[in-house]
């Protein structure tokens, strides 16, 4: 994965780099998860079950591609590509590439930490070669949502609410991906 320099101005402290996970980032993907998803916790009516999947986001590495931003050692992001033919929800198509659970550690956001992690998904679903990128999220999760937006992402299907929460599925086409991911390298 490429290293990414962040605009600010400690650019020392704030190079990212953007990796695969190692199976020594368990419990530092898994914080970050349990830190980023925390702001929700009285949005669910569930919070203790989701949050008990929330804290396990490294085993998704098991059948996808996880990948991490570290910046000096710690690891303050990640995200998950789930690639053509890898197991993933009934919601997606087989065929497409799945962006699920970007997560930032909520002391980094605002750094470009997001936009990186989401641009090397959007690589790997380039590299790929899939049709559609798909993922779902919710309008309580707004920074992200605004995010996919403006890069392109569409909402094309409603989905049944997840403990209390309002969730949709957006698609971004295959042949739009470069262009998202230009935007996101601005």
């Amino acid at each position: 994965m490429a290293t990414f320099d962040a605009r600010h101005e400690d650019k020392a402290r704030m190079e990212i780099t953007i990796r695969h996970y190692r199976p020594d980032d368990r419990d530092g993907v898994n914080r970050v998860a349990l830190a980023a998803f925390a702001q929700y916790a009285r949005d669910y009516d569930d919070w203790a079950g989701f949050s008990a999947g929330i804290k396990r986001m490294a085993d998704l590495a098991l059948d996808a591609d996880l990948l991490v931003a570290e910046s000096g050692g710690a690891l303050v992001g990640a995200v998950v590509h789930v690639g053509p033919g890898k197991p993933r929800g009934a919601m997606y198509p087989n065929g497409w590439s799945v962006i699920r659970m970007l997560v930032v550690d909520p002391a980094w956001r605002g750094r470009g930490v997001g936009r990186r992690l989401v641009a090397a998904c959007l690589q790997c679903a380039l590299d790929a070669r899939a049709p559609v990128v798909g993922l779902h999220t919710s309008p309580i999760m707004a920074s992200a949502l605004r995010l996919y937006l403006a890069i392109g992402f569409e909402r094309d299907m409603e989905l049944p609410p997840n403990r209390g929460v309002e969730y949709a599925r957006y698609v971004l086409p295959g042949s739009e991906v470069r262009t998202a991911i230009a935007a996101l390298n601005v």
